[in-house]
Order: structure tokens, then sequence, then C-alpha cells
């Protein structure tokens, strides 16, 4: 997941919040009695985020739409909203954070520097026209402004809620997925060599079970990546994949992709039992690989931990297994 597919999904978000926004406070400024006119620049915001909505697919412009439209908002619909509806006895100051949270979120680099630079230069500019030049600053009577903060401010609130929930989802599903790529192999779903690496010293020192470690190589693998191309590969690995999370419960084992083509276990249990469920594997496999490669299966060894007084000998004495067993075999 990109980082520009999360802004998209948030500025359209906002796109839709803004015309729901201009929607409201039109509504909201008959009932304050404000002037029919000062709804203009909610109406003008209104077909703007509608437009730009429609053309937010645009990959060429849109990032200079989104651009055009947060100047627009803090250069010219901010400052005229301030001065048509009260001044600072209205609402700027929290269409200011809005603005400010959305423009932190959408944009990066030299953008977000100079529209969050610009957004504090207008800010400024407001108050000080309201004090030094107050006669261009609408008056209204403070029952107006009554109402239309009892209006505005709730949805000024749950503008600013529903963007914020939107973003913490956002990146909670891109932390969740970065979790799953830190933790499983890709291609299988299986756990990857890192938390492989995790589980075996944590399944060695935490319990005085039974407890063995089984290797699987694949056989002649090579032949059917040269000869069918990688994709029916990467189908091969995921079939054994698939198997090995058929035949052990993965609550309760640990299996994992311990590289190109080797799988590991970590297997709670008998080792004899683990040797049959390792040879209905082999068969299986070696009946779904016949239709590719004849001379393609399955290499395995186990090893028992209880053996060994670390966990690197009975990885080293494993590998050892695995390679003899490997070289008995044709090629």
């Amino acid at each position: 997941m990109k980082q520009s597919d999360i802004q998209l999904r948030l500025y359209r978000v906002i796109l839709l919040l803004g015309a729901s926004l201009s929607l409201f406070c039109i509504i909201g400024n008959h009932i304050s009695a404000f002037p029919m006119w000062s709804n203009l620049k909610w109406i003008v915001l209104f077909f703007i985020a509608i437009v730009a909505l429609i053309f937010s697919n645009n990959k060429r412009y849109r990032i200079h739409m989104m651009f055009g439209i947060f100047l627009f908002v803090i250069c010219i619909f901010l400052p005229f909203a301030f001065a048509d509806s009260g001044g600072s006895n209205n609402n700027a100051i929290g269409y200011t954070f809005l603005l400010l949270i959305v423009t932190t979120y959408l944009f990066n680099g030299w953008r977000r520097l100079f529209l969050v630079s610009t957004l504090i230069v207008v800010f400024m500019a407001m108050h000080a026209l309201e004090y030094y030049c107050p006669g261009m600053i609408s008056v209204y009577t403070r029952w107006n402004q009554f109402v239309d903060r009892m209006i505005q401010i709730p949805l000024l609130l749950l503008a600013s809620f529903l963007i914020i929930l939107r973003f913490v989802n956002e990146y909670e599903k891109v932390n969740q997925r970065l979790d799953a790529l830190a933790k499983f192999d890709e291609l299988t779903g299986l756990y990857n060599r890192r938390m492989f690496n995790q589980a075996i010293e944590e399944a060695v020192g935490g319990s005085n079970e039974s407890i063995h470690l089984a290797i699987l190589d694949l056989d002649n693998f090579k032949k059917v990546n040269d000869k069918f191309g990688h994709y029916v590969g990467d189908e091969v690995l995921k079939e054994l994949s698939a198997l090995l999370q058929e035949t052990f419960e993965l609550d309760k084992h640990i299996v994992s992709r311990w590289g190109g083509d080797e799988f590991a276990i970590i297997y709670y249990g008998g080792k004899d039992e683990l040797i049959q469920k390792l040879e209905n594997i082999r068969e299986a496999f070696r009946s779904y690989t016949a239709a590719y490669e004849e001379v393609t299966g399955i290499s395995t060894s186990v090893v028992s931990f209880s053996d060994y007084d670390k966990v690197s000998d009975a990885l080293i004495d494993a590998d050892h297994q695995l390679y003899k067993e490997k070289s008995k075999k044709p090629c």
C-alpha cells in the first residue's frame, strides 16, 4: 500500500466533507439570518469540491489540483469568510485548525511547508486587518453569532473527527501490513526466517516438552523453474506450503519458509509422529510435482532439541543430515 494511495483516499474523504460542510453551512446561514450573499463562498467551495472529486483519479493533474484548491481556500476563501462572518467573533480559528490538519495529512515536502506557512501568514493578516481596519469586518448581532456557532462548531468538530479517524484507520491498515511483512513470507503465508529464529529460541528456552526440528528442502527445484518458469515454481512452493498448513496445527507448531526452497518446522510432540507426517507430505507432494518434473521431491531431516546443548548445534546437525539425504537422490 503506497502512501499516495492513502493520501488519495483521505483527499476524497476531505472533498466529500467539504461539499457536505458547505451545504450545512448554507442552511445554517439561513437559520442564523445571515445575508444570502454570504453563502457565495460556500457555493463556490461546494462546486470546487465536487469538480475536484470528479477529477481525483487523474494522476497527472491531481497533485496540482490539490495544491491549487488549498491555496484558494487559504488565500481567498478563509479571508473572505473571516471578514464576511464577523471576524474573530466567528469560527475562523476552528477552520484554520481544520485546514492545518488536512494540509499536514495530504501534502509532503515543500508543498506542505509552503501551505502551512501561508496559512500562518494569512491568519496573522486577518487579525491585523480586524484590529487596524475594523470597518472592513461585517458585524452581526449576538443572537446571529450564537446560532451560527451552535451550528458550525459541531460541524467543524465532526469533520475534524472524521478526517482524523480516517487517517488513523488508513495508517492502522499500513501498520498491520508492515507487521505481516515482518513476520510472514509473502508468497506462502508461512512464518519467515526472522520469526522462525525468534520462535526457536522461545521454544527451546521456555519449555520442557519434547520438541523437534524438521527441515525440508525441495529436490531439483531449479529444473522446474528452468523448464516451466518462475510462475510455476511459485505455484509449487504454494502447494507445499498448503500441505504443511493442512498437516500441522499452526497454533501449536511453528512452520516457516526458511529460505528459497527450504522450509523448517518446530514440532511439539513425538518424533515418530512427525516423521510419519513428513512422509505423508512427501507422497502427496510427489504426486503433485509428477506433472512437472519426476525427480522433484522433498528431502527432510529431523532432530530432537533434547539431544543438543545449543540450538546452533541442532541446526548444524539437521543441515548435515539433509545434505546426506539429498546426495543420495538422482539429479
